[in-house]
């Protein structure tokens, strides 16, 4: 079939010299189509590697913070282990509380104990009693006038207790004889 062609080219006007030349004309043609379609795909191959090396370095750095993180969160531990703590606040200056004071009436045969027990609960808290009214009730704690009106501190501090339960035992001992019920005139 070439030779056929080649008889033609006089025919078409053609020198072979003309062909020759668009054949090659056509091979470059073709070798540049090829040329430039392999391009995409060589884009693409080293669009991948692209990819996958940022996808490394994505990975370097989420390793790299991950390790940050556990190195501050020790730091902070470990400076917050070795700080001492912050002093404590200065005391607030209270002012002394005012005690609050009660009255009594004294009934017909009360003693210093009755009235001890019903507003302390406790019968030996008599001499906190005594001490606030001893102007009134004077030396001897056994003796108590019907309708004499005492003050009482409504609440007694735990020193004021343990001091007042001291008194009543000394009182006990210096006057162990004496009978700690009144003698109540008759009604």
């Amino acid at each position: 079939m070439r030779r056929e062609i080649i008889a033609l080219l006089p025919v078409l006007g053609l020198s072979a010299a003309f062909v020759v030349n668009q054949s090659c004309a056509t091979k470059s043609a073709l070798e540049e189509v090829e040329k430039e379609a392999q391009e995409p795909k060589e884009n693409v191959a080293q669009a991948k590697n692209n990819l996958k090396e940022s996808r490394n370095l994505l990975s370097d750095a989420k390793r790299l913070l991950e390790s940050a993180k556990e190195k501050l969160e020790a730091h902070a531990a470990d400076k917050q282990a070795h700080t001492p703590p912050p002093p404590p606040p200065p005391p607030e200056e209270v002012a002394p509380a005012q005690a609050e004071y009660g009255e009594v009436t004294v009934g017909w045969c009360d003693t210093l104990w009755d009235i001890s027990e019903r507003v302390y609960g406790n019968t030996l808290y008599w001499p906190s009693i005594y001490n606030l009214n001893r102007d009134k009730i004077g030396s001897d704690p056994w003796i108590l006038a019907q309708g004499w009106v005492l003050k009482y501190k409504t609440e007694l501090s735990e020193e004021e207790k343990r001091e007042a339960v001291k008194e009543a035992i000394e009182w006990d001992l210096r006057f162990k004889n004496r009978p700690k019920t009144p003698k109540c005139p008759p009604k």
